[in-house]
């Protein structure tokens, strides 16, 4: 976490927040254990009132990117930055006017080519990988600065928005016998 945080280009950052502070709708695009950073970012999004989608299938990933337009934002995770189903969909995504994003951690892999901003996570992986540890955290770091950036500039809507979604799911909250909820 440390050393994605300590090499995250800042300046780009802020582009990408800016860009999705300022979208329509925005697309996250992962496969394997990319997959669960995707749902977790696309789960922050929605919760502060931003039209977010995540998707895991390359068909229905592709299908979301033939849709996009100017205005939207398509963001693909990818630790190699070679996985052909999330490089296709954010290739698509481009051709149809979507602004891109990658989060890899390589710079000059080939979703870097398809991407409008790259932000570089620092992640080392083990031999046993133990489902992608390192790579998962890193991306979620990237993935929480994002989101705090644009709850950030988004304060009243973001705070609106929270108190709103925090209020339906406390109803699902069973009472303890201590009291406590």
């Amino acid at each position: 976490m440390r050393e994605t945080a300590a090499q995250l280009d800042v300046s780009v950052l802020e582009t990408v927040v800016d860009t999705i502070v300022g979208a329509s709708r925005v697309d996250v695009y992962g496969v394997g254990a990319s997959a669960f950073v995707a749902m977790d970012f696309q789960q922050k999004l929605h919760r502060i009132g931003r039209v977010s989608f995540a998707w895991s299938d390359v068909h229905i990933a592709l299908t979301s990117a033939a849709l996009l337009k100017a205005g939207d934002v398509a963001v693909g995770i990818s630790h190699t930055g070679m996985t052909s189903d999330t490089v296709d969909a954010l290739t698509v995504a481009r051709e149809h006017g979507a602004t891109t994003v990658a989060i890899t951690n390589f710079p000059r892999s080939p979703i870097t080519a398809v991407a409008d901003h790259v932000l570089t996570t620092a992640a080392r992986e083990t031999t046993f990988r133990s489902g992608a540890m390192s790579s998962r955290i890193a991306q979620l770091t990237v993935v929480d600065c994002v989101f705090v950036g644009v709850a950030q500039r988004t304060y009243n809507e973001t705070r609106t928005a929270l108190e709103a979604t925090r209020d339906a799911v406390a109803r699902r909250r069973l009472s303890s016998r201590s009291g406590r909820s």
